[in-house]
């Protein structure tokens, strides 16, 4: 076994990780919602809404995390007739598209849908604003009807159509689902990472893909051991811990801002993930493990890292330490979660 061997393989891999980003496109009329849905995607206002004109111009990039959502300028308009877009946008370059309408489906997206078909790429069709989906004499279940059967002419093959809402956040549990159905596995992680969670089943995944990221950066931050643990005769680079921490905080979308505005309950709660994820945190953290169980070698294989790293002490430790915090991250996400569902009169799935 070579420790030196499995900490550049490490940091080869997460360097390339950190690189690497989900691709989202979306395109579609203009007022079809699609800044709102960008940041109901992942949780955060970062696209900008309400403009009293919606012609978009430029490819307009929000990155979050390890996902990259793009609102898309209209196909086969005079600004950007279909060989100019498609040279100017390189469809290929995106994991997947969403098309995003809120009233009459365009004939120019149905070109749009075919020619991204041909290519082998998968578009979901995403029928925003369904709250004011509504005609005298006709149920909801009427009118959806209606309309999946209008894309389904139009474009001639039988596709689903998701209808959210982004002003009442109903749909979007459904939708993020199938987004995530829609990608290869190896991408399926990192969008279940990076976007914003509606349902139980999704924090769960969550945790599962922040396992396997802890093993990597706790394996990395206990082989370059730059910093001794206070009363402990072990070293770690706590910068690598400050940033794996971090990455799991931004993964259940606990920012320093929303953790601030939480309800009285939760704040104490809130605070404490806060504090821990600070180099004196961390350090208070795995002084605490360094007397436990936890501060044993583990010998066996563990995925994701070198057998050398895997049977230090160091790796146990930081090890023990990402898996309470994550816990603690992950407790918190689940009562917002709760909360949220609670006033829209939804339970947690």
């Amino acid at each position: 076994m070579s420790i030196y061997k499995d900490v550049e393989n490490l940091r080869e891999e997460l360097e390339k990780d950190q690189k690497d980003k989900v691709k989202v496109a979306l395109f579609g009329q203009p007022g079809a919602g699609k800044s709102s849905l960008i940041n109901k995607i992942i949780g955060e206002n970062k696209a900008q809404t309400g403009q009293s004109t919606d012609v978009t111009v430029e490819a307009l990039e929000y990155e979050h995390e390890d996902l990259v959502l793009v609102d898309l300028p209209g196909y086969g308009t005079s600004k950007f007739p279909k060989d100019r877009w498609e040279q100017e946008f390189q469809p290929e370059q995106y994991d997947l598209f969403l098309c995003v309408f809120s009233g009459k489906f365009h004939s120019a997206d149905t070109e749009l849908f075919k020619q991204l078909k041909n290519r082998g790429k998968v578009c979901l069709f995403v029928r925003n604003k369904h709250d004011d989906i509504w005609e005298d004499g006709k149920t909801l279940e009427q009118l959806e009807a209606e309309i999946v059967a209008d894309v389904q002419k139009q474009v001639g093959s039988r596709e689903a159509v998701h209808f959210v809402s982004c002003r009442r956040g109903t749909g979007l549990d459904q939708l993020s689902e199938s987004i995530q159905h829609a990608l290869e596995p190896s991408r399926r992680e990192k969008y279940i990472r990076s976007a914003k969670a509606y349902t139980l089943k999704h924090l769960e995944a969550k945790k599962e893909s922040a396992k396997r990221l802890i093993y990597k950066y706790a394996g990395l931050a206990a082989a370059n051991g730059l910093n001794p643990v206070p009363g402990v005769d072990i070293s770690v680079d706590l910068g690598v811990m400050l940033v794996l921490f971090n990455k799991l905080r931004d993964s259940y979308g606990l920012s320093e801002n929303k953790i601030n505005n939480l309800t009285p309950t939760l704040l104490p709660i809130g605070k404490k993930v806060l504090d821990i994820a600070t180099k004196e945190g961390i350090l208070l953290l795995l002084k605490r493990f360094a007397g436990q169980q936890a501060s044993k070698q583990i010998s066996k294989y563990i995925p994701f890292v070198g057998q050398a790293i895997a049977a230090t002490i160091g790796f146990a430790l930081t090890k023990y330490a990402g898996e309470a915090y994550l816990n603690d991250c992950h407790e918190l996400a689940m009562k917002i979660l709760e909360e949220e569902l609670a006033l829209k009169g939804a339970t947690v799935n």
